[in-house]
């Protein structure tokens, strides 16, 4: 099928193409430059640039394809303008086209504020909805577009793991160079984790079974931040060591968003698990894995 991707060449958009086109299937993605055509070139996928506030350098492109993934993500005061333009595009190209189209919009599990001590499913409120409090509102337009012509679904990924980046590589970025894995808060909060090619899996699955609805992606883990931190530390040969990072420091560089850190949650996936999908180990099982596959990708960037 022909696939139209924003956010193609972001840290979870890398995968996403990967999986789609290792599939078979044939991947536009919109990038903001010519410089970065090549990224998409490497991973067998079609760039298109453009901008995501300028329908018009892109709309085309989802005119012609069949699936549509919403990836991209701006941060800063233009984040939520860029998400509805980017839904209003999309939405529009699948109502101009031909024959049956699907659309998957990325949330996250920040829309589903502080849990409690069961796991929220996908049918949890948005009431209480954390940080980017728009996005319940853009969750709710893509779903209420479904019909016998589109398929729409919402996946709320947990944080992502994984590569080159996600929450694991400020564990181990910090045992290395500090000698102890740093988190915000006192980290007994539990925060959700899912790995990468994981989730990018669950993203072909929900296309390829044209499935709606809202799906949500995340280990089975149960661990608290400092857990997380601890086997970071331990797999960076830093024997377990942590350090707390108080919530009014972390504020000064992430702003508002450092209470994110600091939210408990747990997450189930039983949509996505009805779809066939099955998320490997939580991550404190397979630190040692995750700070080798780091590695490696760091090393191959540098080179």
């Amino acid at each position: 099928m022909r696939v139209f991707v924003t956010g193609s060449t972001g840290y979870l958009g890398r995968a996403v193409v990967q999986h789609l086109v290792s599939a078979g299937h044939a991947v536009t993605g919109l990038v903001r430059s010519e410089a970065r055509r090549p990224h998409l070139a490497r991973l067998g996928a079609r760039a298109v640039v453009g901008d995501i506030h300028r329908p018009e350098t892109y709309a085309s492109a989802a005119r012609e394809s069949e699936w549509l993934v919403h990836l991209c993500f701006e941060a800063g005061e233009r984040a939520a303008d860029a998400d509805r333009t980017a839904v209003d595009t999309l939405l529009g190209a699948a109502r101009a086209a031909n024959g049956p189209r699907s659309l998957v919009y990325t949330s996250g599990c920040l829309v589903l504020g502080k849990t409690g001590a069961a796991p929220a499913y996908e049918d949890a409120s948005t009431e209480h909805a954390f940080f980017n409090t728009w996005r319940p509102a853009q969750e709710r337009r893509v779903l209420a577009a479904a019909g016998p012509a589109l398929a729409a679904a919402v996946i709320r990924p947990a944080w992502v793991y994984g590569g080159d980046g996600g929450m694991a590589a400020e564990y181990f970025a910090s045992a290395l160079a500090d000698g102890a894995a740093a988190y915000i808060g006192d980290g007994q909060n539990r925060m959700p984790l899912v790995q990468r090619d994981d989730l990018a899996r669950l993203y072909r699955l929900v296309l390829e079974q044209r499935a709606g609805g809202v799906f949500h992606a995340a280990d089975e883990g149960r661990a608290t931040v400092r857990e997380h931190a601890a086997a970071a530390s331990r797999a960076a040969g830093r024997g377990g060591a942590t350090r707390s990072i108080p919530l009014e420091e972390a504020r000064k560089t992430l702003g508002p968003f450092a209470e994110a850190y600091c939210l408990d949650q747990l997450l189930g996936s039983r949509r996505a698990q009805e779809l066939g999908w099955k998320p490997r180990r939580p991550f404190v099982d397979l630190a040692e894995q995750a700070f080798v596959e780091w590695q490696a990708a760091r090393s191959s960037v540098s080179s």
